[in-house]
This record gives structure tokens, sequence and C-alpha cells, in this order.
């Protein structure tokens, strides 16, 4: 982390030192023929002037508000730094108007300063939770209905249909008719024959009620 910091750091400096040496450039300007080659000069302020004499003659280049060079024989230089921006004239030191020029200078751009990266945190490892695991339901087992006995139906008993009794034959003795005899033997007849009725009418109930019974 630290040798990252350390490492855009210095690149920034770099960068800014770059950057004022490029700026401050040195700009050639020859004398010959008794003038200033170029005569005008855009430059950045920061940057030098430098004057080279290819005449025969001697000269010198007077500028206001920055300085003087030295006079100066043929291929001989002299130098002048201009660290304000604005249009300054010049001339000779030596032949005054007779060979004049301008130097320009613009302010110096600002160069961009280079964004110091962020490190990028490290993330954290973030420890997984631990899944409990899934117990699964149990299922409970579904009872099997027990099927309902089914009642067998119990057949009723079937009443034998009463045998049919033969009713007792009940043998009524029909009276003989006999010749009358005497008054005294018909009294006699006549009380036997009501008891002989009486037996037969007690014997036929009997028998009667023996039948319904056995129904």
């Amino acid at each position: 982390m630290r040798a990252a910091r350390f490492a855009a750091v210095a690149g920034a400096l770099l960068f800014f030192a770059l950057a004022s040496t490029a700026s401050a450039a040195v700009r050639p300007v020859d004398i010959a023929n008794f003038a200033f080659q170029p005569q005008s000069l855009t430059i950045t302020v920061g940057d030098t002037v430098t004057w080279t004499n290819k005449d025969t003659f001697q000269h010198s280049a007077r500028v206001a508000g920055v300085g003087t060079t030295v006079v100066l024989s043929q291929g001989q230089s002299a130098s002048l730094t201009f660290a304000t921006a604005g249009t300054f004239p010049y001339d000779c030191g030596i032949h005054m108007s007779a060979m004049t020029g301008t130097v320009v200078v613009r302010a110096a751009a600002t160069p961009v300063p280079t964004p110091v990266p962020t490190p990028i945190p490290t993330p954290a490892p973030t420890a997984r939770p631990t899944v409990a695991p899934t117990v699964a339901p149990t299922t409970e087992p579904t009872p099997t209905p027990s099927p309902a006995p089914t009642a067998t139906p119990t057949p009723a008993p079937t009443t034998a249909a009463p045998s049919a009794t033969p009713a007792p034959t009940v043998a009524v003795a029909l009276p003989t008719q006999q010749a009358p005899a005497a008054a005294a033997s018909n009294d006699g007849d006549a009380t036997g024959l009501l008891v002989a009725g009486a037996l037969v009418v007690v014997i036929g109930l009997v028998a009667f009620a023996l039948t319904r019974i056995r129904r």
C-alpha cells in the first residue's frame, strides 16, 4: 500500500519536472544583413531567446523590461529569459531603430496534473455462512382404514309349518234302534245315552284343545 503511494507521488513529481523542462524552451534568432530573423517571435513564459550574430559587424539585442545582451561579434551568441507574459519590442543596442524586432510571450499553460491513483482496498474475504442442513420432514404413515366388518345377515329361523295333525276321529256310536221295551227299560236307556253323549262331547273338546296346542 505505501509502496504504491510512493510510486504515485514520484511519478507526479517527475511529470511536473518534465513539464517544466519542456516549457523552458530555447528559441533561436539570427542576426544577418542588419536584421533580426525572425523579426517577430512568439514564446511561452519561462522560455529563453538566443541571438546569434552572423554578420561581420557587431550587434546586440536590447529588450525593454528584460535586459540587453552583450555586444556580439560574428559567430557569437547571447540569451535572455522571459519570465512574464506580454509583448516585448526590442532593437539593436548599437544600431538602435535601424534594427528592431518583437518577442510575444504567452502565459504558460497549466499542466494537467496526473491524478494519483487511489489504491483499491483489498476486500476482506467474507466468510460464507454455514448453511444448516435441511431436515427432511418425516412423513407420518397414513393409517389404512380397516374395512368395517360387514355383518352377515343371520337368516331368520324358518319356522316349519306345523304338520297338520289329523284330528282324532271320534267314533260316535249311533244308538241302534231297538224295539221298544218296557217303560222301565226306556228310562234306563235314556240315561245311558245322555252319559254317552256327554263323554263324546268331552272327548271332542279335549281333542280340539290338543290340536290348538300343537299348532
